[in-house]
């Protein structure tokens, strides 16, 4: 709570400070595009009247005249045109610049935040390889919220036996003639993990080695597992699946979950979007702080209905350990830090149902 107040009374100043200069630049835009007109209707008029002047006139040297002011009028009028575009130019230039810092110094602000605090969402991470680089990302939506983070991982590649050796079962062929089918281990220890995808209790995962068609794709939920070679599925194979080391796939697979939370070196705030548009581009970062205040605000409820003083919000914590203890905050803090933001806090604290306190 104490987070979403902080990054509240952050971001919503950077966002409203984002509004207005597009607010600004539009009107700019309106007064340049009024000028233009006014260079553009003048010029007209000048040729308007020379020509009107000269309707039947056929001497030359005015002729001459008459063509040359129209040539001086128009050469001018594009000349104080292309000034005022290239002024406009420079304008959107320098408003673009100071917005897209604002936006990062939002996106910087709500990462943390974002990372662990918004209760609910469902997280999917994943790790791919892409220019012979172990990249990866984390997608959690919420709602019609959906936020994006890059993941930077602390190793440029990874191996299976970076994890653990491993060795899973195949049918080869053997004899000259007969061309007998056995049952063969192949070690993919040195096998590259080159594609994670982890959802809740749901993985999947892709070796391969050096031969893109060698590769080996292993998925997994809460109950079981399977494996598939080159479009066979082994654990559907009753000899495979009786020469498969299950404890050892069991514990990789573990691995391949904890690989999300122990070699990620940063997790970076890419994007946020709600009712499928760009929050920071289209200024809808209040929205996803409403839409999170209305979580919050089920939880408030639920705390002072459980408190132990009226008007007291009463919240149990489990310490690493199992070690438990409780914080307090009080109704009319909460209403009182937000009311500084302005109406958009007292909007927040309302749907927090922490006003009137």
């Amino acid at each position: 709570m104490q987070d979403f107040i902080r990054i509240s009374k952050e971001v919503i100043p950077l966002e409203k400070s984002a509004i207005a200069i597009k607010n600004e630049n539009r009107q700019k835009l309106s007064i340049f595009e009024k000028q233009i007109q006014e260079v553009e209707r003048f010029e007209k008029d000048i040729r308007d009247y020379i020509e009107s002047r000269t309707v039947g006139v056929n001497a030359v040297e005015i002729l001459e005249v008459r063509e040359r002011t129209l040539e001086t009028s128009s050469n001018v009028a594009l000349a104080k045109k292309n000034e005022k575009l290239a002024e406009l130019d420079r304008e959107n230039k320098l408003d673009l610049m100071e917005t897209q810092q604002l936006y990062t110094r939002i996106l910087s602000t709500l990462g943390p935040f974002y990372e662990g605090s918004v209760y609910g969402a469902q997280n999917t991470y994943y790790a791919y390889i892409e220019d012979r680089i172990l990249r990866g990302k984390h997608v959690g939506f919420i709602d019609t919220m959906q936020y994006e983070f890059e993941l930077l991982f602390t190793q440029d590649t990874r191996k299976v036996k970076d994890l653990q050796n491993l060795s899973l079962p195949v049918w080869s062929k053997s004899g000259i003639l007969s061309r007998e089918k056995k049952v063969k281990s192949v070690d993919v220890s040195d096998f590259h993990i080159t594609n994670i995808e982890y959802e809740g209790d749901n993985l999947r995962a892709v070796l391969e080695d050096r031969d893109p068609e060698n590769r080996f794709i292993i998925s997994s939920d809460d109950k079981a597992f399977l494996i598939i070679h080159r479009d066979y599925e082994l654990t559907g194979d009753p000899e495979l699946a009786a020469a498969l080391n299950k404890d050892s796939v069991d514990a990789f697979i573990v691995k391949l979950k904890e690989f999300f939370t122990e070699s990620v070196g940063s997790e970076r705030l890419r994007r946020i979007t709600i009712d499928g548009k760009n929050a920071i581009e289209e200024n809808k970062i209040f929205d996803c702080l409403k839409l999170i205040a209305s979580i919050y605000g089920e939880l408030v409820t639920e705390c002072l209905q459980r408190g132990y003083t009226e008007g007291e919000i009463t919240i149990k914590i489990e310490e690493p350990g199992g070690f438990r203890t409780e914080k307090y905050l009080e109704k009319s803090e909460i209403s009182s830090e937000l009311s500084t933001i302005g109406s958009e806090g007292k909007e927040l604290a309302a749907i927090l149902r922490v006003a009137g306190a």
